[in-house]
């Protein structure tokens, strides 16, 4: 027979008393008890009361303003390109060599943006207006209002002539460099009119387009935007891999359970993100291995093996330094030998190679130096992080020493003595004759990037398509010990910053690059996909994809600001050619802004000159120091607060540990007691307990809301 133990009223009543609008009361979890489709047939029940008025309208704005940013997600995501062939590289290869790719299409769209403002804003007007004739008012001002200087603009416009022969090898030849019948065509610099573009007439009204003005701002617009992207672009990768270092505690946690995607159905995807993870988890656990490695090692071992470290320095600058000496002393022995009488005989194919030498000593130094920067890395004993950043660092100083080794050597041509005073052009055979040295410099760069977009196209279909053919179909001793090629993340990354430092550069001289740029890079992804896919076999080596993302972005970073002073130094400091493009009229280019300028109101003249005056420089240094040091004090609090708040974890951690050892301590001790004492004295304890770890649980959830907030 059952019987009930009786309780005193008093005792029945836990000293804990939940709040009744708390989830942990009795009625919410008697809610929780009923069925889905009891609770979503009563909530059906309820009357809905639907808004007016103000409410209504900001409610009804905010519901469609939701829809929207979903439609556009579907949209972008729908139109999103390549997005399967990343999903396959990933499975097969890992997330350091699709970040190659997802990179590549990032310098895409770039490219793409650059395109466009170059092509709209200043292809297109130069093709469908036509130049006047006489130069307004808007274009020489008051400084430049003289017959004078008109006539030596006319003079030496009409000095500046172009040989064209007309036979298909000589199209050809041309065409690989930039001369004869493409140095005056929208390719390049010189081809531009330094008149106003007559747009048409409106109601008795002329409207003219100000092809100079257009010109500068345009560059300055797409150096602008590419900031900008870069930046966003930069900070996003600094964040991730800021998030991922807070996060290294867990980091084989959360790949095991948490970077799994439940939601797939696909047999092919489950797959693909299962090699895919493999591939992560391969990579942490050998950074940890080497970690481990390098912990053991004794101090003798040490000094060692700085000491070789400091010698490699050493023949690394050595090979830097050589590399700038061979590329000076090419593109000098050219210029002595198109110089020369002997040059018109010479054969088409070897004027070709003659033209070709500069770019060609470059594209091989490019090629043989960072294989030897590979190789002499593996002596340094680093991780494979850390061998992956000193190899991409060193490279680029390579490439950016070459890059500017040529510009420099151009820079020393242009600016040579003695002149020509009326056009400003040299005279002799150390200061070559060049009538306009904008295109000139066009001319290099875009040999540089038919050079690059060449040898990427040779080296897929004779060399790696090859190599696996040979190594497929021959199995000897020698086959086994070459083995399939590797994706070399480290080339392949350094070939991008080097094309797009040559399409940041070439923009200006030649407003077309952009365009070989983003058909190239179209090719290269297709290309390189195809020959991941068929030829090579992932690395032994894999890579953390979080850090090779951000430190891309760090170099890209890098090189930008550098090609940025170059081309500010042109415009700002360097003199145009007087025979050719849209300033030759003008002492500096930028002297097409003080004209615009000086049209304006004389209030938007106050507010220009004192936004270029010192005062107002000091006043925005000081407001960016101030900003700065609000936004690190503040970051310095954020840091306390998430510390304290990891303590206040901890300690509820504790708490729930020391209330779960009294649960266990009154279970045992209500075992050593009567039947009716025992159910007793079971009650009072389990309610209390009951009632602390509610409060327990409910302090925990709101100390970790309040992390995720902050």
């Amino acid at each position: 027979m059952r019987t009930e133990s009786k309780v005193h009223p008093e005792e029945r009543e836990s000293p804990v008393k939940p709040k009744k609008n708390k989830v942990y009361g009795s009625k919410a979890s008697a809610h929780k008890t009923e069925p889905l489709h009891i609770r979503r047939a009563k909530l059906l029940q309820n009357p809905v009361k639907s808004l007016s008025g103000w409410a209504g309208f900001k409610y009804r704005r905010k519901l469609g303003w939701n829809k929207f940013k979903v439609s556009w997600r579907e949209f972008k995501d729908g139109i999103d390109v390549w997005r399967g062939s990343f999903k396959t590289i990933e499975g097969h290869f890992g997330s350091a060599v699709v970040s190659y790719f997802i990179f590549l299409k990032w310098l895409w769209y770039l490219n793409i943006y650059i395109f466009l403002l170059m092509f709209v804003f200043i292809c297109i007007p130069m093709i469908a207006f036509p130049a006047q004739t006489d130069y307004s008012i808007y274009i020489t001002g008051s400084v430049y209002n003289s017959s004078d200087t008109t006539n030596t603009s006319y003079y030496c416009s009409a000095l500046y002539t172009v040989n064209i022969t007309y036979s298909a090898q000589y199209y050809i030849l041309d065409f690989l460099q930039g001369t004869g019948w493409m140095e005056k065509t929208l390719l390049f610099y010189g081809y531009y009119a330094n008149q106003e573009l007559g747009i048409g007439s409106f109601s008795g009204d002329q409207y003219n387009y100000n092809m100079p003005l257009a010109y500068l701002c345009i560059t300055g617009v797409f150096l602008f935007l590419s900031l900008i992207l870069l930046v966003r672009h930069t900070a996003q990768g600094f964040m991730d891999k800021v998030a991922n270092q807070s996060e290294k505690p867990y980091q084989y946690s959360n790949t095991i359970f948490a970077s799994w995607d439940y939601s797939m159905e696909d047999e092919n995807a489950a797959l693909l993100a299962q090699i895919s993870i493999y591939h992560e988890i391969m990579g942490d656990l050998e950074v940890e291995k080497e970690l481990e490695r390098r912990k053991r090692r004794t101090t003798c071992r040490k000094f060692g093996l700085w000491t070789v470290r400091f010698f490699i320095t050493i023949l690394v600058l050595a090979l830097l330094g050589g590399s700038a000496y061979v590329i000076y002393y090419v593109q000098t022995k050219m210029l002595e030998i198109i110089d020369s009488a002997d040059y018109i005989n010479f054969e088409t194919f070897l004027q070709l190679l003659i033209q070709y030498t500069p770019s060609l000593t470059i594209t091989l130094l490019n090629v043989i130096i960072p294989l030897i920067f590979k190789k002499i890395v593996i002596v340094e004993d680093y991780t494979p992080a850390v061998a992956l950043n000193w190899t991409l660092a060193r490279t680029i100083l390579l490439k950016l020493a070459s890059l500017t080794m040529l510009m420099i050597t151009v820079y020393s041509q242009v600016v040579c003595s003695p002149k020509d005073q009326t056009c400003n052009v040299g005279t002799t055979t150390t200061c070559p004759e060049i009538r306009c040295w904008e295109t000139y410099m066009g001319q290099q760069l875009y040999k540089l990037v038919i050079l690059d977009f060449l040898v990427m196209v040779v080296t897929t279909f004779l060399v790696e398509f090859p190599r696996k053919l040979i190594i497929s179909n021959c199995i000897c001793g020698l086959t086994k010990m070459i083995g399939l090629q590797e994706f070399d993340v480290t080339k392949e990354v350094l070939d991008l910053v080097y094309t797009q430092t040559l399409c940041w550069l070439g923009a200006f001289f030649s407003p077309l690059i952009p365009a070989i740029v983003v058909l190239g890079m179209l090719t290269r992804f297709l290309l390189r996909k195809l020959s991941l896919m068929v030829n090579m076999k992932p690395s032994e080596k894999p890579y953390s994809a979080s850090k090779s993302n951000s430190y891309f972005m760090g170099i890209l970073f890098a090189v930008f600001i550098l090609a940025c002073a170059f081309i500010g130094y042109c415009i700002g400091m360097i003199a145009p050619s007087k025979g050719c493009g849209p300033f030759r009229i003008y002492s500096r280019m930028t002297d097409i802004l003080d004209i615009v300028i000086n049209n304006w109101p004389q209030t938007l003249q106050d507010i220009i000159n004192f936004i270029r005056s010192p005062a107002f420089v000091f006043i925005v240094i000081m407001v960016l120091l101030l900003t700065i040091y609000f936004y690190s004090a503040l970051n310095s609090a954020h840091k306390a607060m998430v510390i304290l708040m990891k303590q206040q974890l901890v300690m509820e951690g504790k708490d729930q540990q020391f209330l779960q050892k009294r649960i266990n301590e009154l279970e045992d001790n209500g075992k050593k007691s009567s039947a009716t004492s025992r159910g007793a004295a079971s009650t009072r304890s389990i309610t209390v307990a009951d009632g602390l770890i509610a409060q327990d649980i409910q302090s925990e959830t709101m100390t970790k809301v309040n992390v995720d907030q902050f």
